[in-house]
Order: structure tokens, then C-alpha cells, then sequence
């Protein structure tokens, strides 16, 4: 059985529907037939905070393997059948989601919904399979990470400003972690997390509900569930002191990364945040860009943004320097802003456009379809509701120049941020 769990009217133009079946499988569906083309993607809620110590890496590493082998496929003829019908293919893993998307010219819809519910029940996994792919995330490790001044700059943030919560670890994983991953790890991970209680299919485009409907509980509908463990995950102390990292890495010049710890994407004050950043550091004539780029000249690059997690996470600068320029000015720079910000309303001027760019921003990240099934699934996934991207603007809307003030107060401490210091290897 399937059954109908709430709908919403986006635009006067859009229904977006949420089924669910017996088996516990959600399933979202937006009809959008402004051209001939879907998109199906299938967001599973488990990522690396779901990992423990000692198989760190392993949601990652999952996710190449299901690309292998099952029951009915080949290893690559998943890939080839897609293909072949115009189809594009990807997978991604962060902290808190997995996802696998497709998008195909409508008339290839039917192909899906049995792919994706045979890798769902049956995949097979040799020592071989597993052995050929670790290899692959290693040779990925060590070019994004470990050979990165970027990568391994982001790794010692997270591992430095998080001591309990497992966003304490990579995503990719700790390469001691990924070369001793078992078999058994990995099956016991997909009988666990891959199943469909623990998972929510996304469809946008061009398709009819009642076809969608149909055939995904023709494929899906007797998968077992499974026991999902509690994540019973461990609070994160608060942050008391300064904490600060200095690294010797291959690079021309001087960079640094600040991160602030900050509630996750459900809490109240993300909005008012997200219009902090926007003044801070959103385009030519934000504050800090205006400084540090490009009056003073100081940083060829600057940037942050505040994480969107399921916990509370990080929000983050990241500051590249010009040659021969010190980031102790930028850094003292940014201190003098944010006791600005602290201390002083933004300007009216200063919010309305920062409200406007981030609306402007919101709105083009939702125009193709495989871009409407990602925000769906995104928040889907969480923020528990799929109907909170819709309420991300009439939020952001209501944000006040007082309401700025306080998170800048509340989350921009010194106490509260980490900064990770990089200087050009010397000889």
C-alpha cells in the first residue's frame, strides 16, 4: 500500500506531493512538464555522522560500491542502460546524507524505479569488488586531502573545532580507517542503512503521479524495512577559548580558514546568520570583500558560508592572501567588522540588499528539475520536511537589523571559532 502524507502548492503552478509506503519508503513527487525530462534521485539519511571509529569513510566508500554488481546487473551495465537512453548519473555523501540522481528524457522513466530497487535489496559485493574500489578512494584521499593544502586545511578545521561529534571526521574517511574497512562492515552498513525505511525517492519533471506511484510500489513495495540504529549522537562541548592550528603547506602564499560554531539548519537564527554572511562577505560591495580584496588589496580570494547541517555546525571564512601580504591583518580586519556588526545596526540599504541577492541566489538554484529534486530531497533529509525550502525566504524576509545584531553577538566570538593558519613551506 501506498499513501498520501501531505501535498503543497508551490507558485500557484507546482502540486508537490509525499507518499509513503508500508515499508516506510517516502516518496516525493513534483509534476513539472516545462520540458521533456525528469529527475529521480534517492536520498538515503545516513552519511559520516552515522560512522563510528575505526570505519570512518565508510558512507562514502558505500557509495562507489553501488555502483558495482547486484542480483540482476552486471557490474556497469547499471551505467550502460542509462546511458545509452540519454541518461545523466551521479552520487554524492556529505556529513548527515547520501544521494544517488538521475535524469533522463521522460520516456526513460520506466527503466528506473526496478534499477534502483534491485541495488537497493541485491547488491553483491566480492573482496575483489571492495579491494579494486578502496583502492580508488585512497588515490582520491590522498589527492583531495592528504596532497590538498585546501583539502587537508578543511580536515584539520572539522577535527579541531569538533572534539565529540563525528563531524569531528572526514567524509572521506581517515585513510587508516579506509584501508582496514571489511566485507563484513560494508554489508552489515547496507543491510542497515539502505533500506527503505530509511530512505526517500525524490521525482520532478516530466511525468504523471499516478504512473510514478504505481510503478515504484510495484518495485519497492516488498523490500523489507529495516532496524534503524538510534543516533544517539554526542553533544559537542561548548567551545570556551580560541582554538588555532598553524600548518606548513606547498603554497604561494599565506591563507587562513575561520570557522564559528553555529545551530544547525532548523534553528531559528540560520536565517539572520545567513544575512550576516551576505553583508559580510556576499559580492563586490560587501563589507569585508570591499576591504580585503579589493581596497586594501590584502587577499586575492575571501568567502564563507554558514554550513547547512542536521547538528550544529560551522559557520566559515576562508581567506587566500595576496603574496607577501600577512593574514594577521585580514584577520584583524575581520575582528574590527564583526565588533562592528556586534556593535552597530546594519544599515537598512545593507539588509534589503542583502535580502534581495540572497532571494535572486535561492530562486536560481531551483530552475532545472534536477535542481528542484535536490532541494527537495535535501530538506527532505535535514530538515525532516521537504516543505522548509519553501519557507526559507518568507523567513529570511523577516529578519530584522536587530536580529542580525544578536546572532553576531551570540555566534562571533573569539571564544567560540577556530582558525587554521597556513604559511608557504620554507626550505
Amino acid at each position: 500500500m501506498i499513501q498520501k502524507v501531505d501535498e503543497y502548492v508551490f507558485n500557484k503552478n507546482f502540486l508537490v506531493e509525499k507518499y509513503k509506503l508500508d515499508n516506510g519508503l517516502k516518496v516525493i513527487v513534483m509534476e513539472d512538464h516545462s520540458a521533456p525530462v525528469f529527475a529521480y534521485h534517492t536520498w538515503f539519511h545516513v552519511g559520516s555522522r552515522n560512522e563510528k571509529k575505526g570505519t570512518t569513510g565508510i558512507a562514502h566508500l558505500f557509495e562507489h560500491l553501488m555502483f558495482k554488481e547486484t542480483k540482476n546487473t552486471k557490474e556497469g551495465e547499471f551505467d550502460r542502460i542509462l546511458e545509452e537512453q540519454g541518461g545523466k548519473i551521479n552520487a554524492a555523501t556529505y556529513v548527515d546524507w547520501t544521494f544517488y540522481r538521475e535524469s533522463l528524457p521522460k520516456e526513460g522513466f520506466h527503466l528506473i524505479p526496478s534499477l534502483e530497487a534491485d541495488r537497493m535489496q541485491h547488491m553483491i559485493l566480492s573482496q575483489e569488488q571492495l579491494d579494486s574500489e578502496r583502492e580508488v578512494v585512497v588515490n582520491e584521499r590522498l589527492m583531495r586531502v592528504d596532497n590538498s593544502p585546501q583539502g587537508s586545511m578543511y580536515e584539520s578545521l572539522y577535527s579541531t573545532a569538533f572534539t565529540h561529534h563525528p563531524y569531528h571526521w572526514p567524509v572521506i574517511g581517515w585513510m587508516e580507517d579506509i584501508k582496514n574497512i571489511s566485507r563484513d562492515d560494508c554489508l552489515n552498513f547496507y543491510k542497515t542503512y539502505y533500506a527503505p525505511n530509511n530512505a526517500t525517492i525524490v521525482v520532478v519533471g516530466d511525468v504523471e503521479t499516478k504512473d510514478v506511484l504505481e510503478k515504484i510500489e510495484k518495485a519497492y513495495g516488498k523490500i523489507p524495512s529495516s532496524t534503524i540504529p538510534q543516533a544517539n549522537m554526542p553533544t559537542e562541548s561548548t567551545q570556551t577559548s580560541e582554538r588555532i592550528v598553524e600548518l606548513q603547506k606547498e603554497i604561494s602564499s599565506e591563507k587562513f580558514l575561520m570557522g564559528f560554531h553555529t545551530p544547525n539548519a532548523n534553528h531559528a537564527d540560520y536565517p539572520a546568520l545567513e544575512i550576516a554572511h551576505c553583508i559580510l562577505f556576499d559580492g563586490k560591495s560587501s563589507r569585508l570583500q570591499k576591504i580585503l580584496v579589493n581596497e586594501k588589496e590584502l587577499a586575492t580570494q575571501s568567502g564563507g558560508w554558514a554550513n547547512q547541517t542536521m547538528d550544529p555546525g560551522l559557520y566559515i571564512m576562508d581567506v587566500t592572501m595576496n603574496p607577501g601580504k600577512k593574514m594577521d591583518e585580514a584577520i584583524l580586519i575581520i575582528d574590527q567588522e564583526l565588533n562592528r556588526i556586534q556593535e552597530h545596526l546594519v544599515t537598512d540599504e545593507e539588509l534589503e540588499k542583502a535580502k534581495n541577492r540572497i532571494e535572486t541566489s535561492f530562486w536560481s538554484h531551483f530552475r532545472t528539475v534536477d535542481d528542484k529534486a535536490e532541494l527537495l530531497g535535501f530538506h527532505e533529509t535535514v530538515s525532516h520536511d521537504y516543505k522548509k525550502f519553501f519557507q526559507e525566504i518568507p523567513s529570511l524576509m523577516k529578519i530584522t537589523a536587530q536580529d542580525v545584531q544578536r546572532v553576531a553577538k551570540a555566534y562571533f566570538q573569539k571564544s567560540n571559532r577556530t582558525i587554521i593558519k597556513a604559511f608557504p613551506k620554507t626550505a
